[in-house]
């Protein structure tokens, strides 16, 4: 077989792959608006494709003419190993980094991955129940007592403990709190008066959502490396939507 067709043949397997992890990322883990890679994660992506992309390319380089048939074949073993370490170790980051919970805290939420949360303290089975796209909608309950607010207080100003929203003793299902995230939210129609740049992206999502801006609230949502608004339905708090746009106005 000739290096070309040996490379080829290589390729299209390989490109396979990438078609299928990229799925996976695309529809699954990181669907819009998540699709903002922190620093690891671009280096995660970067291995992956690289990977994907060389090995065909490898393949090439040790096909030489008048090489023995059982060097190359040791050659292609070693480099589809390598390809495939590579891949593994790529998708596993980003698995293990993509949103899981998506947690409502004070005035907004924070998209937190697997990593983020002690989940051994977890013992609400809800709480892990993480649909196929997207993360888990959950409320942290701010404690409502002084004794338990300063108690949270100290415990993360001077104890080095986590803050609210990474805490799951605080959370509750977000469908069981979304009114308390509608008192503190704000009307979309300010977000489209303070982001004109974006009037029509806002126009064109609230004409797919019954075309009431009127009946629209936003909230802020925060991941590692950007943000996002997330809509809410005005007289339930349920999210509509979503938007990658700033959602912090004055």
């Amino acid at each position: 077989m000739g290096r070309s067709r040996a490379a080829l043949t290589h390729l299209g397997p390989s490109l396979l792959v990438l078609a299928i992890i990229a799925g996976f990322i695309l529809l699954a883990w990181y669907p819009y608006p998540f699709l903002q890679f922190k620093e690891n994660d671009k280096f995660s992506l970067l291995l992956i494709i690289s990977a994907g992309l060389l090995g065909p390319a490898m393949t090439w380089l040790v096909c030489t003419e008048g090489k023995r048939a059982r060097l190359v074949l040791l050659d292609l073993v070693i480099i589809v190993l390598i390809q495939l370490v590579a891949i593994a170790w790529g998708v596993n980051a980003l698995y293990l980094n993509r949103p899981y919970f998506m947690v409502f805290t004070v005035d907004r939420f924070e998209v937190l991955s697997i990593r983020d949360v002690d989940i051994t303290g977890i013992t609400n089975p809800e709480f892990l129940d993480k649909p196929f796209k997207g993360p888990i909608l959950l409320y942290a309950n701010m404690p409502k007592d002084d004794q338990g607010f300063q108690k949270l207080l100290q415990e993360v100003m001077f104890e080095g403990k986590p803050d609210l929203q990474f805490r799951p003793e605080f959370w509750s299902i977000y469908q069981q709190k979304q009114l308390l995230a509608l008192e503190v939210s704000r009307p979309l129609l300010e977000l489209r008066n303070a982001r004109s740049e974006s009037a029509g992206v806002i126009d064109e999502l609230v004409e797919n959502n019954g075309g009431d801006i009127s009946s629209m609230q936003f909230v802020p949502a925060m991941l590692p490396d950007g943000q996002f608004a997330v809509i809410l339905d005005g007289d339930n708090g349920a999210i509509i939507d979503m938007l990658v746009i700033d959602p912090w106005v004055n």
